[in-house]
């Protein structure tokens, strides 16, 4: 399955793992390279979702339909 099908929380489980194998210590320096390549690719795609999750949540429906910023709406 490609990285980015998976769902975040998949993606963050196999961050942890290989932070886990790369603190370990006991990898191989090309092994290590990998392993951090993949890590940091992990975490622009995780970085990428969670700021376009962060677009959503800040727009909310008005009454009429429009898309609105959460920031521009009204206090009442």
């Amino acid at each position: 399955m490609a990285n980015s099908k998976r769902k975040f929380e998949d993606k963050l489980e196999e961050l942890e793992k290989i932070i886990a194998t790369l603190e370990n210590g006991d990898v191989a320096l090309d092994e290590s390279i990998k392993k951090y390549t993949e890590a940091m690719k992990l975490v622009k795609e995780c970085d990428d979702e969670l700021k376009d999750v962060e677009e959503k949540v800040n727009k909310i429906v008005s009454e009429n339909g429009e898309l609105k910023d959460f920031a521009d709406l009204e206090v009442k």
